[in-house]
């Protein structure tokens, strides 16, 4: 069916606490906790200033592509490329290609203040041998997730776990022996994905597909409850009201659980058909919803423009579909007036992230100070730290020590580690630390110490 082109919150994520404090590790009692943390994060606090909007969307690629040959196509695609869309990793997406490509998204998602919506679209077996057939074996799956979990953690993001997955287990095309494959396959994953601190949704199908009861027993066995919910509607036209009735009704029956609704393409309701279906619109606009539900935000998961599959004149699933684009466009309805793709956001300008580890006086009339951090506003320059005492300055250190720990974390380049040993008078002492910011987002300060000098 689908092919289309964690959240780590501060205070909110109980995995990423004691990383956000500089121990790089997370504990065992720290993955055991943060299922109950991420679950009762509220939507505001996980989606920031909203879902993730890439400059380098596969409509933002089309418009660009189209400008001469089709005009008509470009302005479509111009269009759809102004509005956040979620970026879809399957078994096209490998190795160096993964790493680019979620690296990419969430950076730019840091600049911005916003949150990287990912797809995860490769389980064995997926779509049953349908139009977007393929997937890898388990083994490969596992290690393949084992990659995105790695790139992900610690950052803003969010996870929509294999559309179809759990509903397509209705179909006849899917064989018996496949719903305990899947089930083990989700439920490793999704507590992966927890462990990491990013919450993720899993696959509940949409309103007029699975009843709510058995939907919310597949979600069960699939481990909704260490995962932020679940999400419906994925590539499919339902009604949002529609949609939100079934999904609270499933909610209730898994304990609460959150849940999205893709509006990508039920700007007009249901077609008709889920393959193309001729005379649908653009939805509601992605955005973060507080109305008090289980709802966490309105997404376009489904890439509009791109083709469910050759059904109702359409190209290979996955493939740009112009006149389909151009349709989604013209019989929109946003919430808000559809307009061309808003001009880049400049990345603000931000003050270097720090941790202070040790201030120690080993020596006589010596004091040693060690740390990491570094400045998104240029992280191939070391950042310096400052250490005064009363006030005036004793002395700098150059934070370019190795620290491949800080990289698994931030994604930030191994050379942010500082250590330095600078002549104090003895006494007690007030020793303090500041990274000084490279751009113009100020320095940071990591605080003082007081301790005696010998």
């Amino acid at each position: 069916m689908r092919r289309a082109g964690v959240f780590a919150t501060t205070g909110a994520v109980g995995a990423f606490v004691a990383l956000a404090a500089g121990t790089l590790t997370p504990t065992a009692a720290d993955a055991a906790t943060s299922a109950a943390s991420i679950r009762a994060a509220s939507a505001t606090s996980l989606y920031a200033a909203g879902p993730y909007r890439s400059d380098t969307s596969e409509a933002a690629k089309q418009a660009a592509a189209l400008a001469t040959s089709d005009p008509r196509g470009a302005a479509a695609a111009r269009t759809i490329a102004g509005y956040p869309v979620a970026i879809w990793l399957g078994d096209w997406t490998r190795g160096a290609t993964l790493t680019k490509t979620i690296d990419a998204a969430i950076a730019g998602a840091e600049r911005t203040g916003t949150t990287a919506v990912f797809v995860t679209y490769a389980i064995p077996q997926r779509d049953c041998g349908g139009y977007s057939a393929g997937g890898f074996d388990e083994a490969t799956y596992d290690a393949w997730v084992d990659q995105v979990v790695a790139r992900v953690a610690g950052h803003r993001a969010a996870v929509i776990v294999e559309p179809d997955s759990l509903a397509m287990l209705s179909n006849s095309a899917c064989s018996d022996t496949l719903d305990a494959q899947r089930y083990r396959i989700l439920a490793r994953e999704v507590a992966a994905f927890t462990a990491a601190g990013v919450p993720a949704y899993l696959d509940a199908g949409n309103s007029n597909w699975v009843p709510p009861a058995v939907m919310a027993s597949r979600l069960e066995s699939a481990g909704v409850r260490r995962a932020r919910g679940f999400f419906t509607n994925v590539a499919n036209y339902y009604p949002t009201a529609q949609e939100q009735a079934y999904a609270e009704r499933v909610s209730a029956l898994t304990g609460g659980s959150h849940y999205v609704i893709d509006t990508s393409r039920n700007g007009q309701g249901w077609r008709g058909t889920w393959c193309n279906g001729p005379g649908s619109g653009l939805g509601t606009s992605p955005r973060v919803v507080s109305d008090g539900s289980a709802l966490d935000a309105l997404l376009w998961v489904k890439t509009p423009g791109a083709s469910d599959g050759t059904c109702n004149g359409g190209p290979v699933a996955g493939t740009w579909w112009s006149p389909f684009a151009e349709a989604l466009v013209a019989n929109a309805r946003t919430g808000t007036t559809v307009a061309a793709a808003a001009p880049a956001r400049t990345a603000p300008a931000v003050a270097p992230t720090a941790h202070r580890e040790s201030v120690s006086s080993g020596s006589k009339r010596r004091v040693t100070v060690s740390g990491w951090t570094f400045d998104r506003d240029d992280l191939t320059k070391p950042v310096t730290v400052r250490v005064t005492v009363g006030g005036k300055v004793v002395g700098t250190a150059t934070a370019n020590v190795s620290r491949p720990d800080v990289d698994r974390v931030h994604r930030v380049g191994r050379y942010h580690g500082f250590r330095t040993t600078v002549p104090v008078s003895s006494g007690k002492r007030s020793v303090c630390l500041t990274a000084v910011g490279i751009g113009r987002g100020g320095d940071t300060s990591m605080g003082c110490v007081t301790l005696s000098v010998r």
